[in-house]
């Protein structure tokens, strides 16, 4: 009786190489999907940060369209009833020596612009934000502002920093935040601020932010 012939190895895999292969292709579609979920998120937060800058800049347009006076139309100075700014950034930038205007106050109220937002909040106070959705997410721009002395020049005063003194250049002191919802940032809001000087005279402000 002639015996079977025996199986070479070019008759197929076995049971034992399959599941070796597979979990070898399993390994790597694992690796890659990880590798492009984490490429997106990069690639979105990065796009939301330079959306987000566009807006500093938009908000810093609006201000630069007025005189440094006609900034603080519909707000008052504010002591303890000053409204928490919205990050470290631009809590640094506006310092914690200045005379902060950012109460609500008589007249027309000038930036923020009054009125309701995409996401129907209503900008009625100088703590409201204004609020611009863009590609399905909303970014919320706040102004805060503050009176400021631009020490005389000459004095060895480095920069355009803010002196107490009232003898000196009285300027106003905006500065312009952004913040937004991601996971890439901490506690998931991110935000970007910026800051400019200006004159109760002239439009063009400093930037220093």
């Amino acid at each position: 009786m002639d015996s079977e012939p025996e199986r070479g190895q070019e008759d197929g895999f076995t049971l034992i190489e399959l599941i070796v292969t597979l979990g070898i292709i399993t390994v790597v579609m694992t690796s890659l999907t990880v590798f492009v979920v984490g490429a997106r998120k990069v690639a979105r937060y990065g796009a939301q940060r330079n959306t987000a800058a566009r807006l500093v800049v938009d908000g810093m347009e609006k201000a630069r369209g007025m005189r440094g006076s006609a900034l603080l139309g519909g707000r008052q100075q504010c002591l303890t009833s000053c409204a928490d700014v919205v990050s470290a950034q631009a809590g640094d930038l506006l310092g914690t020596s200045i005379t902060r205007w950012d109460a609500a106050g008589p007249g027309t109220l000038a930036i923020p612009q009054a009125g309701p937002q995409p996401d129907g909040s209503v900008v009625s106070t100088p703590a409201d934000p204004e609020v611009v959705q863009l590609d399905g997410v909303p970014f919320r721009r706040y102004y805060y502002l503050g009176a400021c002395w631009q020490p005389p020049v000459g004095n060895g005063v480095a920069g355009l920093t803010c002196g107490a003194a009232t003898t000196a250049a009285p300027l106003v002191r905006l500065v312009v935040a952004v913040t937004w919802r991601d996971p890439q940032c901490t506690a998931g809001t991110c935000s970007t601020a910026e800051a400019a000087l200006f004159s109760t005279a002239i439009v063009d402000p400093f930037l220093v932010g």
